[in-house]
């Protein structure tokens, strides 16, 4: 019943409209109705009043009365009962006399710059006096207003919210007889819905304007409210006390039943709809499915977009408020806000739509919890299908949602909404709802609309026997949707045991685990995790086939673009490939299948006298594959390739294939517009005919970039299907060779490589969950064979410290010390070692890092290195750069 209140214009000292006020504001008003005045001298009422002042523990307080004589009012008798408790906590305490004028300062003063609380106790005959017109809203009423009932009454009568109010206040010992007051008004006012009776010592706390909260407090510990209403026939008047006990104040909105269940008599047994089918949107993503990215496709045209969040508050976080605004194409999108699982509470509505309300979104809600508010079908499509740009559905009980919507259409029009291109968002059950199955506590006994009174009626042993359950809903995600993935219920279970033990009993689905501060965001048929607070994530959790066992991994949330929902639900498990199960003992393999380029080309002097067309190789070897998007080293990519839009081959088997690898390496050569393929060989599955792979490597690429990862995983592959020999022959007819770490390395004769890192694997953040520190760091570096494009051993991250805890540098140093059969070329993470026929150049991407040339020094055995310049504008002969001279290296 919140209250409604004029539009007209007023001055600043009557009575304010509160749509112009702010979010900040909307904890005021703070009325305090006593009973009577003697509830001002029991200390826990004292002790709540003094912590809604907030500012102090000792707030100034200012005494109201209207005393007929122009006496001290500090000597009177009422004076000293309402104000001795405030005096005991150390309060300053002033006065004022309303009917002979300031007896200490000027009103307005006192109000605007001093108050924290006040007390109003002036005589019933001052309540029609002009100044009830300005104290409720007056200065936005910043201080506590305490007043007993008569005079609460007569200020909200004043200030023109009385007429539009659905309840009064009265004293307890006048709404006892069916003679009283209470009852009396309920009878003859046909609006009021009402009376809130307030025993003498007790008081009755309220909050807000637009969605208020109250609470009833006890002076005595048997005093409290008691809520007096009609039932439906009008005729029988029923009273309800308030509980004291109440930890959280109660939205004043709820219907007077306030300690009944919320539930139709169907929901008397919710179970029974657990198993009920909700799918509607199985066939969304299909639909969507045949585009092999979304960038084929304009922002309106992708569907369905998604930010699903671990709990509500999470949309309000910025980073996942920024996604649902991206996704809708508008900067003010107009919101459309279903709370049908929070029961249509006005505080809800207010809790999940406050960042866009503060950024001027304009919002509707649409309230069908109940049937009295449901529009009809033309009005509901008009608000979902044809407005709403972004559709938010709060959390709460799922289930209780999922049966509405089914039950008037609704989940028929959100999916031709999707369809359109219309953002679907929300925290927690507004989460879960869109995904194909659910992990919920929709039977927890107090997810309910009364979910205050029943917190307060239920023993904790009651509120904490209930268990999780799995229930269908509306399926635009083929997965389980576990929100609240980092909790645990107030069962005492953790929700990320609780489905994987879901899912080990039924694995047919994977699931999506989505931690409270963080967001599932699906566009097309393609998703990333957003994190809210740069910290919480969504898992993938997943039965492993080959073991039984429940497995998971958490999603990076440094992705800026999404990845196929198909892969991301594969993502805790492992590659397959005979060879990765002792992948150590591939290390002695031979894979050099391009030394004799290395000869054919080393009878030119230089570059220079060749075409560009006619030099080769040409390779641009990185640090790391981050690298290549560093300018300096981009340019010279495309340089060499003789192209302003040169034709991009990515090779990502070192990195398993990762969709999320592909877009940080390719990022901005398809941002300049490169036409950009990718050639995934990492699994057998996906392997093309020779045929196929020869038109895309050696006929179209005129660059081919290889990504970082495990190089040993991409040369072992790579021989086994013949792509090595496919990228020599594109090498030689001019083709760009390029990458960075692994895709660096392969194109040497040797690499220093971090193969066998345990967590160097497709499924490497599940690894990292699962091993200790002392397990991912029990490891060694080790020297493989590769390509041969370039004689000499490359050492990647050159400037860096493996996992280990082993300098990249001083480990292939000692490798160079135990076999000082092969030169060294280190490059550093965002340096580049560029390869123009026998010529080799050093590029830094950062203007600091570098190349180095490390070297055994005959005479002495020792490993000796140096730097190369990044100055240079022209390549050196490498045979000149590799056999540098000792002193030449120590000059």
């Amino acid at each position: 019943m919140t209250p409604s209140f004029s539009n007209s214009n007023t001055s600043n000292r009557g009575s304010v409209d509160p749509s112009t006020m702010t979010d900040d504001s909307l904890s005021f008003p703070r009325l305090v109705t006593v009973g009577s005045s003697l509830a001002l001298r029991q200390k826990e009422i004292v002790h709540h009043i003094i912590s809604l002042a907030g500012s102090t523990s000792s707030p100034n307080v200012l005494y109201l009365a209207s005393s007929q004589s122009n006496c001290d009012l500090t000597e009177t008798e009422d004076y000293n009962t309402c104000t001795s408790a405030f005096l005991a906590h150390n309060c300053q305490v002033k006065c004022h006399n309303l009917i002979y004028g300031s007896i200490q300062e000027d009103l307005d003063v006192l109000l605007k710059k001093w108050a924290d609380v006040v007390v109003c106790n002036w005589t019933e005959e001052f309540n029609e006096h002009e100044f009830m017109r300005k104290i409720l809203f007056s200065f936005e009423a910043r201080f506590v207003l305490c007043a007993k009932v008569s005079t609460m009454n007569a200020i909200f009568r004043a200030n023109q919210i009385a007429s539009h109010t659905k309840w009064r206040f009265c004293p307890a010992s006048t709404a006892i007889a069916n003679s009283s007051q209470a009852p009396f008004l309920l009878r003859h006012e046909e609006d009021l819905k009402e009376v809130i009776a307030v025993d003498d010592l007790a008081a009755h706390i309220m909050t807000g304007l637009h969605s208020p909260t109250a609470r009833a407090v006890s002076g005595d510990g048997h005093a409290t409210c008691h809520i007096l209403s009609r039932n439906k026939d009008g005729e029988e008047i029923t009273s309800k006390p308030l509980p004291t006990s109440s930890k959280k104040p109660i939205p004043m909105d709820e219907p007077p039943e306030c300690q009944e269940s919320a539930f139709n008599p169907r929901f008397g047994t919710l179970e029974e709809n657990v198993n009920t089918d909700f799918v509607i949107a199985d066939d969304v993503i299909p639909g969507a499915s045949h585009h092999r990215t979304n960038s084929e496709l304009s922002i309106d045209e992708v569907f369905p977009k998604i930010v699903a969040a671990g709990r509500m508050q999470a949309l309000q976080m910025q980073p996942i408020v920024d996604k649902v605004i991206e996704l809708s194409g508008v900067d003010l999108p107009r919101l459309l806000y279903i709370g049908t699982a929070s029961f249509d509470r006005t505080d809800k509505f207010h809790v999940c739509t406050k960042k866009f309300r503060e950024i001027g979104c304009e919002i509707r809600r649409l309230d069908v919890s109940e049937n009295e508010s449901v529009p009809s079908l033309e009005d509901m499509r008009e608000m979902v299908v044809d407005w709403a740009e972004v559709i938010m559905c709060s959390g709460g009980n799922t289930l209780h949602a999922l049966i509405r919507w089914k039950e008037i259409g609704l989940d028929l029009l959100m999916k031709e909404a999707s369809m359109k291109g219309t953002v679907l968002c929300g925290g927690s059950a507004g989460a879960g709802c869109w995904f194909s199955s659910l992990h919920t506590d929709s039977l927890r006994p107090d997810n309910t609309k009364k979910k205050e009174h029943l917190l307060d009626e239920l023993t904790e042993e009651e509120l904490s026997d209930w268990n999780f359950t799995k229930i269908s809903a509306l399926g635009f995600i083929d997965a389980m949707c576990v929100p609240h993935f980092d909790t645990t219920g107030t069962n005492g279970h953790s929700r990320a045991e609780d489905a994987k033990q879901i899912l080990h009993d039924d694995p047919s689905t994977p699931a999506i685990g989505v931690d409270e501060n963080a967001a599932l965001v699906v566009v097309g048929n393609e998703a990333l995790a957003v994190s809210g607070d740069g910290k919480a994530t969504c898992h993938i959790v997943v039965p492993d086939e080959e073991t039984g066992e429940v497995i998971s991994a958490p999603l990076p949330t440094s992705w800026q673009e999404p990845v196929p929902l198909d892969e991301i639900l594969e993502f805790p498990i492992p590659a397959t490939g005979e060879h990765l199960e002792a992948l150590k003992e591939y290390v002695d393999t031979d894979f050099v299948i391009a030394d004799d380029i290395i000869s054919e080309v080393s009878h030119h002097s230089s570059h220079s006298e060749l075409s560009g067309n006619e030099v080769f190789p040409k390779i641009v070897a990185a640090g790391k594959p981050g690298a290549l998007q560093l300018q300096p080293i981009f340019d010279k990519v495309i340089e060499l390739s003789g192209s302003e839009l040169p034709k991009l081959l990515y090779i990502g088997t070192a990195s398993f294939d990762r969709t999320d690898k592909f877009n940080n390496c390719t990022k901005r050569f398809r941002d300049i517009g490169c036409e950009v393929r990718r050639l995934d060989v990492s699994e057998n599955e996906s392997v093309p005919s020779l045929e196929d792979m020869r038109e895309m490597v050696v006929d179209w690429a005129e660059v081919i970039m290889c990504s970082g990862g495990n190089t040993l995983h991409a040369l072992i592959r790579w021989k086994e299907i013949g792509l090595d020999l496919l990228m020599k022959e594109a090498s030689m007819k001019g083709t760009v060779l390029c990458g960075g770490s692994a895709g660096a390395g392969c194109w040497f004769s040797s690499l220093h490589t971090d193969s066998l890192r345990p967590d160097n694997t497709k499924n490497k953040e599940h690894v990292l969950d699962e091993l200790t520190e002392e397990e991912l760091s029990d490891w060694n570096f080790t020297k493989i064979s590769a390509l041969g494009f370039i004689d000499a051993m490359c050492v990647p991250h050159f400037d860096t410290t493996g996992t280990n805890g082993h300098s990249r540098a001083e480990d292939a140093k000692q490798i160079l010390q135990n076999d000082p059969s092969t030169t060294a070329i280190g490059v550093d993470e965002n340096a580049a070692l560029v390869v123009i026929g026998n010529e080799v150049l050093a590029v830094s991407g950062d203007g600091e890092a570098t190349c180095h040339i490390v070297v055994p020094d005959e005479e002495t055995g020792e490993i000796i290195s140096a730097s190369l310049p990044t100055t240079l504008t022209e390549p050196l002969p490498i045979k000149n750069v590799l056999d540098l001279s000792i002193p030449a290296i120590n000059n």
